[in-house]
């Protein structure tokens, strides 16, 4: 009895130990620009980073720059339990830049980026995190937008438009835009949904931190970034070729010596084989005589 009592006891002060994280099952994101124009930030060299004095002759003059784009999440599980995080959320980003190397027009570059185990925290309806996705625009890409300023993209960034999805759902919060301009003039000359439209290809690129230098710097500024398609993907190995077994037929001078046709050679075969059965048979049958014999 006391047995039973004390597992019983131990059971219950064991599941009272083990906690699991609780999962949203609902999303809504939101911009969160709160006046103001999202910034172009210039970044610095990673620190201690070396490679024994490896560089280019020709080189952009203006280095790695960021613009952080803050996101609201609210997020929301079943039952009663506050939710913990956000098993993945895959965003779509989009920026705006003034260029000259699009006659003069606007140019859109877009990333898209899916962050996993995005935590949330508070209690009330819905727990939140107030979050930034993190852009990161190269040196070559840079310039090639403002080739006349050297890559210099600072007062650069027009707008900023951002598509979200949970569970294959969008789930940008209902009654707030998707985008925001910080030029009023340019506002008025864009198309409707002007993120979805082609405008113009500079061959610049948008990266996320994890395909960048800075990675090993970022702490917790950013979610972790679910690794994507290119990268998770093994190239296939070519199987080793077989030894070939194809008869050498370089011209050695000796052409006009003909080979036997298949046909021949099979008779041939075959009456050798039938020679050897008898002779076979013939010597069984002396035997046999001999032993009678005696």
């Amino acid at each position: 009895m006391k047995r039973a009592l004390f597992t019983i006891l131990a059971a219950a002060v064991c599941g009272s130990m083990t906690a699991s994280a609780v999962d949203a099952s609902a999303v809504k994101v939101s911009l969160n620009i709160k006046g103001g124009a999202t910034k172009v930030e210039k970044l610095a060299p990673p620190q201690g980073m070396s490679f024994a004095g490896a560089t280019m002759s020709a080189t952009p003059v203006v280095g790695w720059q960021l613009v952080n784009v803050p996101v609201k999440i609210e997020a929301k599980a079943k039952g009663d339990t506050p939710a913990q995080f956000v098993p993945a959320i895959k965003f779509t980003a989009h920026l705006l830049f003034e260029s000259d190397n699009n006659d003069g027009k606007p140019v859109k570059i877009s990333k898209e980026i899916t962050y996993v185990d995005i935590p949330v925290s508070g209690g009330g309806e819905a727990a939140k995190n107030e979050m930034s996705i993190g852009l990161f625009i190269p040196p070559s890409s840079a310039t090639r937008i403002n080739v006349k300023g050297k890559g210099d993209l600072k007062g650069k960034l027009m707008g900023v438009a951002l598509e979200a999805e949970f569970n294959s759902k969008q789930c940008m919060k209902s009654g707030e835009p998707r985008y925001v301009i910080f030029d009023n003039n340019a506002k008025k000359k864009l198309a409707d949904e002007w993120w979805t439209k082609s405008m113009g290809e500079t061959g610049a690129v948008l990266c996320s931190v994890d395909q960048t230098p800075y990675a090993a710097w970022v702490g917790n500024a950013y979610p972790q970034v679910a690794p994507s398609a290119d990268s998770a993907t093994t190239p296939a190995v070519s199987p080793v070729p077989a030894p070939s077994t194809t008869t050498d037929t370089t011209d050695t001078g000796s052409s006009d010596t003909e080979t036997p046709a298949a046909d021949d050679t099979t008779d041939s075969d075959t009456s050798a084989t039938e020679e050897e059965d008898s002779s076979s048979r013939k010597g069984k049958k002396n035997k046999k005589t001999k032993r009678t014999r005696r």
